[in-house]
């Protein structure tokens, strides 16, 4: 596999033109930052990444996890890695100063996570999980809590992980049995939990589990479940580790991908019960769960973003190496000069940097939305974070397989074998529209609760933005302007009907909004990624106009918004018939006619 190399300019163009640093530069509660204090910090990352991270990557696919005499071992290498990586702080990047984070903005951890997840998807999971859970804790954990566990999860000590599905109720959380019994001050827990992510491994002295379970007599349902934090080993007032809890990993899962992330059957209370530790109120713990899900989704985006970076990174290497053929004087040729590999990469690379303004930009959405000193800023910013949070889950994601896909096909037979280290990056990346509920929950999510809870309101505030932007299109003479112009004015225009007419079926034809959520939320993520990318568009043209700055990037900028206008937007009337037009077949086919 090509090594991985930290794509600093396009991260730095994100956060420092396209998106707007200074928008949190000074928010109150986090630590100020400078595009200089941020690109040292990215330097020092892709270092790590590229020395570290990058060379386990297929060592991790190879070895994978192993579970010997009721202990998970890490892949060669990752112990060693992660003792490094905590001993570095980046563990505690975004985490709050009053327990050892550094406070940076979630605008920051994102593109360093960005890194993370290009380089090893599967060792960056377990962080994505303690990161995921110190937020829960922070938000709906008691002092008591905070102060015992945030600490150790910053510090690298201890990690997180996320127990909440079961073999009977799969993603019907409502259906789950977990039994939590009341014992003085605690609770004993009883019950099995499959695909926990990071569940059992050898990184870390202690492991913190966030379970969701029923209390006796609980309601049933989702309005039914509690939620606990149980340790794996229980700390006592200081945070030191003391006896094992009744928690142990039963089973590996065999998986197509992520062979390094231990993917676990954790059997809670075998001998008596796993004590653990009521967060939150009883009969609440979903909604407190929802804190750290949302996250994960976010980060699962993130994820899709990574492995589609390193992908094209991969692809990019192959066809400027591989000679096949001759020109007309006989010199040998590399394949990136043929036009259609062309084409697969600059469809690559235009996905990409669409999925990454997403990403970053929804991450600026939730600094905002958490540290703005206006409340009515907080509170916009908050229903435009649940608005994007399912599209960059999957739209992200789904991208994220295309995009490994098409450097499979620059490979040709190469990237079929996995010596070539391509067709892991496909593997891993094909988990992620699948784990943090599938890419049709995202759906559901954004057409019932999201568009449908507000009547459309936060989605028409982004539509007239995007018509805003028309407007700024259409008064540049730059020909690349006007044909981007051309492009996002009909899709945007395709997107705002498609949008009236899914408000009007969730009032009157649910199950045609339902039947019309994927090709509504892929239609949603396609608008959007030909927003940003006209938004680069016009930072490029008016850097190349004023000749400041990395002329040619600024070029490859223009040219790549161009190729997303001309031949991804597109797509946008076909997805537009197809969310307002093929829920009525969905709807008259019979279960028993498939």
């Amino acid at each position: 596999m090509s090594e991985y190399r930290l794509p600093h300019d396009e991260i730095r163009f994100v956060l420092e033109e396209l998106i707007g640093l200074e928008a949190v530069s000074e928010l109150p509660g986090l630590t100020p930052v400078t595009i200089e204090d941020v690109s040292a910090i990215l330097d020092q990352a892709g270092r790590f990444a590229s020395e570290t991270l990058a060379p386990l990557n297929q060592v991790g696919d190879r070895d994978g996890a192993v579970l010997e005499n009721g202990d998970v071992r890490t892949a060669t290498g990752f112990t060693e890695a992660y003792k490094a990586y905590s001993e570095a702080g980046w563990c505690a990047s975004s985490g709050d100063p009053d327990y050892g984070g550094q406070g940076l903005p979630r605008l920051i951890n994102t593109a360093l996570f960005d890194v993370w997840n290009a380089a090893n998807l599967s060792f960056a999971l377990c962080n994505t999980l303690t990161d995921s859970a110190t937020a829960l804790l922070n938000q709906h954990g008691t002092d008591t809590q905070r102060n015992l566990y945030l600490p150790h999860l910053l510090s690298g000590e201890w990690t997180g992980a996320m127990a909440m599905t079961e073999p009977q109720a799969g993603s019907d959380i409502g259906a789950l049995i977990c039994a939590a019994t009341p014992d003085g001050e605690a609770y004993r827990l009883k019950g099995q939990k499959i695909f926990i992510s990071w569940g059992d491994h050898d990184l870390t002295d202690n492991i913190i589990y966030l379970v969701l379970a029923r209390l006796p007599g609980a309601p049933t349902g989702s309005q039914g479940i509690s939620l606990f934090v149980v340790p794996k080993f229980i700390p006592d007032a200081s945070g030191n580790s003391g006896p094992h809890n009744d928690v142990a990993c039963i089973a590996l899962e065999k998986k197509l991908g992520i062979h390094a992330s231990p993917t676990c059957v954790m059997e809670f209370g075998t001998n008596g019960g796993a004590l653990g530790w009521l967060i939150g109120e009883p009969h609440r713990g979903l909604a407190a769960m929802f804190t750290m899900m949302n996250s994960a989704r976010l980060a699962i985006g993130h994820q899709g973003l990574g492995v589609a970076e390193r992908a094209y990174q991969q692809a990019k290497t192959y066809a400027i190496e591989r000679i096949q053929g001759c020109d007309s004087d006989g010199s040998p040729i590399a394949i990136i000069n043929f036009p259609d590999v062309r084409r697969m990469l600059l469809s690559m690379k235009a996905r990409i940097e669409a999925m990454r303004a997403l990403c970053y930009d929804t991450a600026l959405s939730v600094d905002l939305a958490a540290h703005h000193p206006d409340e009515t800023i907080r509170d916009f910013h908050n229903t435009r974070v649940a608005l994007l949070t399912p599209i960059v889950k999957a739209w992200c994601t789904d991208g994220a397989v295309e995009v490994t896909s098409t450097n499979l096909q620059i490979h040709g037979g190469a990237g079929y074998i996995e010596e070539t280290g391509a067709a892991q990056l496909f593997r891993d990346a094909r988990i992620t529209p699948i784990y943090e509920g599938t890419n049709g929950i995202q759906a559901l999510d954004l057409v019932r609760r999201k568009l449908g809870g507000d009547d459309g309101s936060a989605m028409q505030n982004l539509i007239e933005e995007m018509q805003q932007l028309e407007v700024a299109l259409s008064n540049s003479n730059d020909d690349a302007i006007a044909a981007i112009h051309s492009s996002f004015a009909e899709a945007r225009a395709a997107f705002a009907r498609t949008t009236d007419q899914l408000l009007d079926d969730l009032q009157n034809a649910p199950d045609r909004a339902e039947a019309a959520a994927t090709p509504y939320l892929e239609l949603a993520g396609t608008v959007l990624g030909g927003y940003y990318m006209a938004r680069a568009a016009l930072i490029a043209v008016e850097n190349i106009t004023k000749k400041t700055g990395n002329t040619e990037f600024y070029r490859a900028k223009r040219t790549t918004a161009l190729f997303y206008a001309e031949t991804i937007l597109p797509n946008s009337a076909a997805l537009a018939r197809a969310a307002t037009g093929g829920a009525d077949a969905i709807s008259g086919m019979a279960p028993v006619a498939y």
